[in-house]
Order: C-alpha cells, then structure tokens, then sequence
C-alpha cells in the first residue's frame, strides 16, 4: 500500500509540469483567437494608414493634403481604439485566468504601452487577482515593479526629483522650476525618426510660450555623445536643457516609467504632473498644444 502511495506521490510531481505547461498550450490558443477579430481590424487599419502616407507624401495641392491629413487623423483614432477594445479584452482574459502566467505576461506587455497608460488602476486590480504563485513569480515581480514606475509617473502625481548635468556640465535639478516654470520633459534620440519629425512643432511651442513660462527638458537615450550633440546642432535646439542617460548613468527614464520613445511629460509649477504622452502622432500634438493654450492663456 505504501508503495502504491509513493508511486502516485511521484507521479503526481513528474505530471504537474506537463499538466501546466498543457494548460498554458491551451491558453495561448485562447489567446490567438481572442485576437483574431482585431487583429483583422488593425491589419486592415494599418494597410490604409500607409495608402495615405504615401497619398500625402505625393500631392501638390494643400487643401487636398489638409483633407487627406484629417483623414488620416480619423484612422489613427480608430487604430488607438481597436488597440484600447483589445486590451479591454486582455482584461477580461487575465481575470478569467489567475493562475496563468501567459495571462500575466500579456499584462506586462500592455502595461508600458501607449494603449495602457490611463488604465493604472485597471492594471493593479487585475494584477491583485492573480494567485499568490503567479504574482510572486520571476514575471509577477517585474509586473509589481513596473506598476511601481507606472504609478509615480502617471497625471496626477508628483514628478520623480531629479538632478543631472547637461550637455554643457551645468547642473540641472527639476526642484529649480517649481513655482517658476512648466516643464516639458521630453525623452527623445537622434535615431528616433518620429522625434525629430516633431522638433519643428517643438520649437514652435518653446518659442510661443518660453517668455510666459515654459521650459523643455530633452532628454536623450543615445549611447554616443557625438550623435547626440549633432543632432541638437543640426536641430538648432540648443535653447534649451539638454541631459543624457548615458551620460549621466541616471534611471530618469525609468523614474519616467519610458517604454519608448517619443515620450514626452508635462509638469506644473507645484512639480505635480498634468500631461503625459506615448508615441508620436497629430492627437498627441493637439492635445499638448490644447493644455498649453489653456495653462497660459488662462494666467
């Protein structure tokens, strides 16, 4: 009888792992087809997308080039809506799913992107329903850890102090603007294509509101110093603060809760952040061109 209790015992622990790995299999099945509906979506988006890319880049005549940008416009919101109606669903999944790890990593994937930036409190209950297993595993504690960065770095709270030299060996401490200035960080690099597309746009919001009390802070994650110092030469930026990561050995970017890049964050002068923007793109432009106009027109 004690042999036979053994023998199912040993069992037991030679079959769990195939047992799991079993049901992870079957998981990541349920995944793909969970995606499939908008993932045709997104293929058909981003197809169209690239037709009036290429449509804009070819005409002549500006109110056609006005007409086809406005539409352009529209299909990148359906994109960022599809994108958010898909994480809704990554939501559901991971709830109906504690105690799977595939579930978790999905989460830590959407949790650093564009789509998951205003869902922090989404995010951190569906994380408390994973089983204690899973939140306590390898992906579970780089999941508590971003959450962390997410939650110091997102609109409402106090920006993350810092103080770093810049490109001149100047120091400069994010302390020195409070009750003077709004502060513009933004997290960019010379290689980052969609950054320097929007420096021309940059420079008209410095020049439009630097005297009424905005201040940029550029901050770059270029490992070379000479193509960093190029680029602002070339750019014609050097008006305002210029810090480096490398440079500097500094975690700002990961203070930020950085992702990518462009990522651009906007502080008011009681250091609490009021905006915050993924990615490139005409809503972001719009939207931090729309805060200004209201923070300054309205002093």
């Amino acid at each position: 009888m004690k042999q036979l209790q053994i023998f199912i015992l040993l069992l037991s622990l030679f079959a769990s792992p195939f047992i799991i790995a079993q049901n992870e299999t079957s998981i990541e099945k349920e995944l793909a087809e969970l995606h499939k509906p908008n993932q045709k979506i997104q293929d058909s988006l981003s197809k169209l997308i690239k037709e009036y890319n290429l449509k804009i880049e070819l005409e002549t005549d500006t109110a056609k080039r006005n007409l086809l940008t406005l539409r352009l416009d529209t299909l990148w919101n359906a994109k960022d809506q599809n994108d958010i109606n898909q994480l809704k669903l990554d939501f559901d999944f991971a709830r109906k799913h504690p105690n799977s790890l595939k579930a978790l990593e999905i989460m830590k994937i959407n949790v650093g992107r564009f789509t998951g930036m205003n869902f922090y409190d989404t995010f951190v209950e569906v994380f408390q329903n994973f089983s204690p297993e899973v939140q306590n595993s390898p992906t579970g504690k780089e999941m508590s850890e971003r959450l962390k960065y997410f939650k110091q770095s997102k609109v409402g709270s106090i920006a993350p102090a810092f103080t770093l030299k810049d490109i001149i060996g100047q120091t400069v401490s994010l302390s020195d603007f409070k009750e003077k200035k709004y502060v513009l960080i933004d997290f960019w690099a010379s290689w980052c294509a969609p950054c320097l597309e929007e420096m021309p746009y940059i420079k008209e919001l410095y020049k439009k509101y630097n005297q009424k009390g905005f201040e940029i802070i550029s901050v770059t994650q270029d490992q070379k110093a000479d193509l960093w110092k190029n680029a602002i030469a070339k750019e014609k930026i050097e008006s305002w603060k210029h810090l480096s990561v490398t440079e500097n050995k500094a975690t700002i970017d990961k203070d930020y809760f950085v992702y990518g890049i462009p990522h651009k964050v906007l502080i008011d002068k009681n250091g609490v952040i009021i905006g915050k923007w993924k990615g490139s793109g005409e809503n972001n432009k719009h939207e931090l061109q729309q805060l200004l106009k209201s923070v300054f027109e309205a002093e």
